[in-house]
This record gives structure tokens, sequence and C-alpha cells, in this order.
């Protein structure tokens, strides 16, 4: 029997939900999808529940309406400043007399990595594995090899148990959904524009939302560094409407149908018609004053990208490169601009093929990463723990905290 499920993205801009069927012999068919401007959010949190509600609740009935079936549970994403991550590390003594590596070595070193707390108030979204070392000595599956130390650890990420109470509630109170997980949005967009042969080979890809900038660093195919940077597409619209004195509906439409990331010369011949009627209260500028407002704000980012991975951006550990995905990515040339501060080669992120060409637009990765989740794990066999392999597991933990079973 088939499965449905969605998948929903509360950004700045919009709510986004797409529905996907999972088959019995575990494809993943999308059968629905919408999205609805989302007034709610500020920076990837919610500052009006009612209006991030509604948006998401309009989203989900459109893309079910479209499906013509109802959602079973649902993928979350997440994102926001308030979440962190760091390294936690665990090590054990091989125990058996015969030094051979067992499962409950592997337990006790998890068990050791995962034992520090977050601070009051804070809880785990993500433990996600790294390398397990074996005397020193990366190893993809220890278990029957001989050795005398174990070591692992995980990437863990927590957050603020306010912020994550209130987008599981939009879900689980407002729409009277299951939420099954909730995923970082970082992790579920690299997942979708940065396959297992570019982590392997070491990626970074920087997804460029309308509020937030979510970052995702891979090495040997396993998360190294997740990251959240206050600084999106809306706060290039806030420089145009403040820097050319216009609206902000102005300055967005500005900023897409005419914008680039760097100035071009020739553009300064080039009017453009502020409002677009040369009606009386219409007036023009030129192409290259908005690309100059632009470039300030995208370089500033990039520093502050550049400055946040510091060492982690090692040219011999990231040969996959640097992609950029997420709707601020389609600026024209921004991905030179970006070369140029991170010191680099940088480029926009494609998707593999058999996306459908309607769903297959950078706006749209983290929600389909979502549903490349919500496939895995409908199509784990059951009694099968992937907390290792992808983030999960947390919602039990959080049942008492925000009020759901």
């Amino acid at each position: 029997m088939s499965k449905i499920i969605g998948a929903v993205e509360i950004g700045t801009s919009k709510a986004k939900a797409l529905v996907g069927e999972v088959t019995e012999n575990g494809s993943l068919s999308i059968v629905g999808m919408a999205s609805r401007p989302n007034e709610g959010m500020r920076k990837g949190e919610i500052v009006d529940f009612r209006k991030a509600a509604d948006a998401v609740h309009a989203s989900l009935e459109e893309a079910e309406k479209m499906s013509g079936t109802t959602v079973d549970s649902v993928y979350l994403a997440q994102t926001g400043i308030h979440l962190r991550g760091q390294m936690l590390t665990g090590s054990a003594s091989v125990s058996s007399s015969e030094n051979r590596v067992s499962v409950s070595d592997l337990d006790r070193a998890s068990a050791e990595a995962k034992h520090r707390q977050p601070e009051s108030g804070r809880s785990y979204v993500h433990h996600i594995r790294t390398p397990i070392v074996l005397d020193g000595k990366a190893v993809d599956d220890p278990v029957g090899m001989l050795g005398k130390k174990v070591d692992l650890g995980y990437w863990s990420v927590d957050g603020d148990d306010q912020a994550i109470r209130q987008a599981l509630c939009v879900i689980t109170n407002y729409a009277g959904l299951e939420v099954a997980d909730l995923i970082l949005s970082s992790i579920a967009s690299s997942t979708m524009m940065a396959g297992p042969d570019l982590r392997r080979a070491g990626a970074l890809v920087i997804d460029l939302g309308a509020g937030v900038t979510d970052l995702s660093l891979y090495r040997q195919g396993y998360v190294a560094y997740t990251g959240v940077i206050p600084v999106g597409g809306d706060h290039v619209t806030g420089d145009l409407s403040m820097g050319l004195r216009v609206l902000e509906p102005y300055a967005e439409k500005l900023k897409i149908e005419h914008g680039k990331a760097s100035p071009d010369p020739s553009d300064a011949d080039e009017d453009i018609w502020i409002i677009g009627n040369k009606t009386i209260g219409d007036r023009s500028i030129s192409r290259k004053a908005i690309s100059d407002v632009i470039h300030v704000r995208v370089v500033e980012l990039f520093e502050i990208i550049s400055k946040e991975l510091g060492n982690l951006l090692d040219p011999d550990e990231l040969k996959g490169g640097i992609l950029l995905t997420g709707g601020g990515s389609k600026l024209p040339g921004i991905e030179v601009v970006a070369s140029k501060v991170l010191g680099m080669p940088v480029r926009k992120a494609t998707f593999t093929p058999g996306i459908d060409s309607e769903l297959a637009t950078h706006e749209n990765a983290t929600v389909l990463g979502l549903l490349h989740y919500g496939l895995e794990d409908n199509g784990r066999p059951p009694g099968q723990n992937n907390d290792d392999e992808s983030p999960s597991g947390f919602l039990g933990k959080l049942a008492g905290i925000v009020g759901i079973s």
C-alpha cells in the first residue's frame, strides 16, 4: 500500500508544500505542489504565528487538492539563527579479549559522544555521524576488525526550544498533521544539490534564501559544518529600497528583472523606469546604479561566510567545489563575486536528471530534499535505524516540551 507524505518549508518569503506518494516498491512520485506568500517570518524564524500558519495551511491544502489525496505525515524544514552546531566526539576501548571490534564498542563510543547536553532551553535537532576511526585510521564499518580503540563523532545541531515548538505547532496544532521528522534546511538542500560523489570529494553548499543563508560543508562524504547566516535576498531588496528611495515591492521587481551581482560599466547608459509605466511619479535610474547597490551587499555576505568558515575553506578538502542554490543564486554573476571573495571556484548547483523542469528550480532545493528524506524513511525495512546516516530521532525527546506524542 502506498503512503502519502508531505514536505513543508516555512520560508521567509513563501511557505511551500510538496505532496509525494511512496509506492510499495520504494519509488516516489510528486503528486502535488503549492506555495503561498508568508508574512509571518523574519530571518528564518516565526514572528507572527497566525500569518505563518495561514500560509502553510493554504499551501498544504492546495497541494493536497492538486494531488487528490490527503497527507499522512509531514517532513518539516528548520532554519534560523537560533541553530548552533558543534562537533561531539567519543571513544571506547575494544572490550573483546581478541581485540575484535563489536557493535557494543561502537555503542559505548556513541553514548560518550552524545553525553554532553545542550544548554537549558535548547534541544538537539540533529546528531549527524562523522567518520569512525579505528586506531587512528578512518574506516566505514570496523565491526569484526582487529583493533584497540574506536573513536567516532557527531556534528550535533541544537536549537531554541521555543523556536522549534513554534514551527512544530504550525503543523501539529494548526494543520492537524503529524511531523515525521524535522530536517535542517541546509542538510535538505545540500542532499538534493550535491550528490554522493561530490560529498565524498568535499563540497560546500550555500543556500541563498530570502531571510537567511544556509551553509552545509562536507568532507569525505560527511557533514563537517552547518551554519545559518542572517543575511538573505530580502536584505538586498531593503538596500535597494533605501538606496534608490523606492518602495520595497518596486525594489524587489528591480532586483529580479534588472539586478546583477557585479556592476557592468556598459549598464551606465541603460535607464530603467522604476515603476515601469512612465506615468507621473515614475522615474528612471541607470541599471548600473541598481547593480552597485546589490554588489555591496553580496560582497558583504560572502565576506561573512569566509570569516565564518575560516580554515574550513581548504581547496584540498573541497575538491567537489562550492555550489550555490536557493532563490538568491539566480542573481546574474553572483558565482563570480563569490569566487573572488572566497578565493575558490564557485558554480551554481544543478539538479540531477529526472526532476520535472517545473520543480527543478533553486527555490525548491530544500523542499525537494525533504521528500528525499521521506522516501528514505518510508523505503527502509521496518525496525532499521538510520540515526547515524541521516538527521532523525529527536522528536521523541522533545515530546514533553512541545506537547506532541
